[in-house]
This record gives C-alpha cells, sequence and structure tokens, in this order.
C-alpha cells in the first residue's frame, strides 16, 4: 500500500508541474520587430513590437514562465529577455560566419527552440554551419548544415536577470544535418525531454536527451525514406498533442512526401514508419503557370489527433489518419500575384491552428478555428488573425518554434501498480515461453509492440499474432496500451 501511494503521489506532483507549465507558450513573438501575441483566457491580445532591431519571421522561438508571462525569445541566433535586450551572453550563438551572412536572424523554419528544466533553467538549441563549412558553401555550393549547438540559460544567474552560462557546446561536430526539421517531445517522465533532428539527404533521424544536468547523445535511428533532396529551406517536424506520433516534412525536391512514425516518450523510439504523399496541388506559380505545386512546407495534428493538416506553398490540406483520406482545405486567399505563400503551422493555447507566411510582409496570419472537425467543418479563416491595427510595420512571420510544454508524464514500463496488473487481466498471451509465435487474446484491434530487454521496440503490430522465431532467446516484453507483460522466448 505504501510502494501505491508514493507512485500516486509523484505523478500527482509531475501533473501539477505540467499543468504549471501549459502556460509556457502562452505568448508568440513573430515578424518584423516582434510582434508580441498572448493567449489570455481565450482571448487574443496584440502589442507592439518591443526587439526593434530584429526580425522573428521564420527561425523564431519564445518561451514564457509559468503564469503565461514572456522570458525568452529568440529571432534564431540570439536570444533576448522580455523587455527587448540581449540577455547576457544571448548574442551571436551561431559562427560568426554563418551569422554575418544571414544578417544576424534565421530565415529557416525550426532553427531554435528553448527547453525547459527544474530551478529557472532551460536549453536553447539551433542548428548551424562552422566557418569552414561556411567558406565550402561559398566556394562550391556544398551547404548542408554540419552543426547543432545548445547553449544552457540559467535565469537565476544575473541577480535574476539571466545569463547564458553554456556557450555554443556541439550536441554534433562535422555532420551532415538538414536545416529545418528539429523539434522536441517531453520524456515520458513529465521532466526531460527528447530533441528530435533529421540528418541531410536521408531519412535518418538524430536523437538527444536533455536532462536537469546532462545532455546525452543517443544515436541515429536510421529508416528507408523519403529522401527529400538538399533544397531543405522550409519544412516542419511535429508531434501529436500525447506525443505518440510524430510527422515531419520538407520542399526539399517538391515530392510532397510525409514520414510518418509512432514515438515511445520513454525510450525516445520511432517505430512503424511509413511515408505518404500530400496531393498535388490545383495552384500553379506565378513565374510558370505550368508546374503544379506539390511543396510540403509545415505540418500540424489536430487536438483530438485524428488528423493531420499538411500545409503547401499554396494549399492546405486535412489527411485523416483512421481512414487515410484527403481533404483540400483551402487554396490561395487572394491573386497568384499577391498571395505570400503558406509557412509552417503550430497548434495554439486555444486549440485552434495558426498558418504562417512565407514572405514576411503581411500583417495577418491564416487560422483554423475547429481543426478537430473533419472536411469543411475545420472551419478555415484566412488571413484573420489580423495585427493591421498595430502600425505599418505590423508584419507577422510564422508562429514561433515550441513543443508542447504543457505535456504531461506517463507510466513508462516495466514500472508497475496495481491499476496496470488489473488492466494486464483483460488479455492473454500464450504461449509463453514461446517458440515459433505468441497469441494476444482480448486486445483486438489495439497496438502490441514488442521490446527487448534494453527497451529497444523490435516489433509494432495490431494483430493478434506475432512470429517471434527470428529473435534470440530471452526476455521481452509486450506492451498494448500502459499495460506490460514478460515473454519468454526459447
Amino acid at each position: 500500500m505504501k510502494r501505491i501511494f508514493f507512485i500516486a503521489i509523484s505523478i500527482l506532483t509531475i501533473s501539477n508541474l505540467c499543468n504549471s507549465q501549459s502556460k509556457l507558450g502562452n505568448e508568440s513573438i513573430t515578424g518584423s520587430g516582434g510582434i508580441r501575441i498572448k493567449f489570455d483566457n481565450g482571448n487574443i491580445i496584440s502589442n507592439n513590437s518591443i526587439y526593434y532591431n530584429s526580425y522573428f519571421y521564420h527561425g523564431n522561438s519564445c518561451i514564457c514562465d509559468t503564469s503565461g508571462n514572456l522570458i525568452l525569445a529568440s529571432d534564431g541566433y540570439n536570444v533576448y529577455n522580455n523587455i527587448g535586450n540581449y540577455i547576457d551572453g544571448g548574442d551571436t550563438l551561431v559562427p560568426n560566419d554563418f551569422y554575418i551572412n544571414q544578417n544576424g536572424w534565421s530565415v529557416l523554419s525550426q532553427s531554435s527552440i528553448f527547453l525547459p528544466m527544474d530551478s529557472e533553467k532551460y536549453y536553447f538549441i539551433t542548428p548551424a554551419m562552422s566557418d569552414v563549412r561556411f567558406a565550402d558553401c561559398q566556394a562550391n555550393n556544398n551547404c548542408h548544415f554540419d552543426l547543432l549547438l545548445y547553449n544552457v540559460i540559467d535565469m537565476n544567474a544575473n541577480a535574476g536577470a539571466g545569463k547564458v552560462v553554456r556557450r555554443m557546446q556541439p550536441l554534433m561536430e562535422n555532420a551532415r544535418l538538414r536545416k529545418t526539421q528539429m523539434m522536441a517531445c517531453r520524456h515520458g517522465n513529465g521532466k526531460n525531454w527528447w530533441l528530435l533532428k533529421h540528418e541531410g539527404d536521408s531519412a535518418n533521424v538524430h536523437v538527444f536527451l536533455f536532462t536537469q544536468d546532462s545532455v546525452y547523445d543517443k544515436g541515429v535511428q536510421m529508416f528507408n525514406g523519403p529522401i527529400w533532396g538538399v533544397w531543405d529551406t522550409r519544412g516542419q517536424s511535429t508531434f501529436n498533442s500525447d506525443g505518440s506520433q510524430y510527422a515531419t516534412t520538407s520542399h526539399g525536391d517538391g515530392s510532397g512526401l510525409i514520414m510518418l512514425a509512432d514515438f515511445d516518450r520513454c525510450y525516445g523510439i520511432l517505430s512503424n514508419s511509413r511515408v505518404i504523399q500530400m496531393p498535388i496541388g490545383s495552384q500553379h506559380f506565378p513565374s510558370d503557370t505550368t508546374i503544379m505545386e506539390s511543396l510540403s512546407v509545415g505540418l500540424c495534428y489536430s487536438p483530438n489527433n485524428k488528423y493531420l493538416y499538411v500545409i503547401s506553398m499554396s494549399n492546405i490540406y486535412q489527411y485523416d489518419l483512421q481512414d487515410s483520406t484527403w481533404f483540400h482545405v483551402a487554396g490561395l486567399d487572394t491573386s497568384i500575384l499577391q498571395f505570400q505563400n503558406y509557412e509552417t503551422a503550430y497548434l495554439g493555447q486555444d486549440s485552434k491552428i495558426y498558418i504562417g507566411n512565407a514572405s514576411g510582409i503581411s500583417k495577418q496570419m491564416s487560422v483554423i478555428d475547429n481543426p478537430d472537425i473533419k472536411g469543411a467543418g475545420c472551419n478555415f479563416c484566412p488571413r484573420c488573425l489580423r495585427l493591421d491595427s498595430l502600425g505599418a510595420n505590423a508584419y507577422v512571420g510564422t508562429p514561433p518554434c515550441m513543443p508542447n510544454y504543457g505535456l504531461g508524464a506517463r507510466e513508462c514500463w516495466p514500472l508497475q501498480n496495481e491499476n496496470l496488473k488489473e488492466k494486464e487481466k483483460e488479455w492473454l498471451v500464450y504461449p509463453n515461453p514461446a517458440y515459433q509465435n505468441i497469441y494476444i487474446k482480448n486486445a483486438r484491434g489495439k497496438k502490441k509492440t514488442l521490446y527487448n530487454l534494453s527497451g529497444q521496440v523490435i516489433s509494432s503490430t495490431t494483430k493478434d499474432e506475432i512470429d517471434v522465431s527470428k529473435y534470440a532467446k530471452g526476455l521481452y516484453f509486450i506492451q498494448i496500451e500502459n499495460a506490460v507483460r514478460k515473454v519468454i522466448i526459447e
């Protein structure tokens, strides 16, 4: 009884922590000079810019405190405080030659992110190009990113004003990375973070674990496809609301390919990967009206996890994850010569999806008001987040790159309690030990995941039969929903 009580208290404590952190994404910084958009009790409050000489168009990110008040913001390559100044040590957080070439701010989507830890500590991560790689890029057009850098920010330092206490620490050097497609998901323990970053010219994914005191390189997970090509200045990776599903895309070679996979928040493992292709768009390019458009640049799951919204340069689609059907949500919202091009999309605190602009000279964002509704009922509203009243220079770009800060904890096997043991009684695994096949009874249609002793996913299926003859003898675990049972293979 004491053990059950302890587990309950631990879960309650982590749950309360994550509830308080749900407001860490309460404010967005976007556009010229950093327009502030705050989600406040269901109302959106827009404020004039405070970062007068900065541009938050594509590589922008930010984070609030547990009360929903802005703490830190980034244009991709610098970190600012909540009054528009560099935080101590927060300027030029990428190599100097690349920084100067990019005019001191990022034009690349998902090129910065903040990860919160205990005791007012934050990680800030950004991919970049070393001076050597930049010189090769200029001379030979060999322009992939070769660095992934992290910084540690202590907001208790500098008399409470905050300071970057560790600058430009390499997560990866001499690497071959995509410029975009970086996203994080909270660990199943409710405190740590997984960071996923895509490799250049391949479908491989590098995985890192951020804890309170350390950062761990968990290696690369390899996949057969898709391969998007070297044109990678636009793209997006995203997780669904409970962190169990992952999606990523890039405009790359214009193939419109999207990678989907299951994600294990406890072990940082992607599994059951598959590739889908967005429909070929009905809109043409202004420069060449003979070309049909299929450049996928953004993704966002609906809050209920039933739909994936796929954003291309001039089209928005809804993909039904249950029946694999597509619905064309929207095309151009103005003439083709005046259109600003759609960009990355993120779920707001009000459960609406906000879609940015590629050009950065628009004063509005488009909104999907009811993303949980199938078809036209999702209610696409073109340019309905309007900032016209904020002045002549109130131009917006994209929503900031933010993970789901409010995602709570989940129990990671093989931790057990009495409730999980009761769930296990609902389904049977036989024979056990097994030699050829194992069968699962009373779990029809549910996902069955087989792990080895080190926690690696070796099989994932919804079938009630698993062929285990190809696996080495030993102890394994089979997981169905949140319940886990031991399986012996002989």
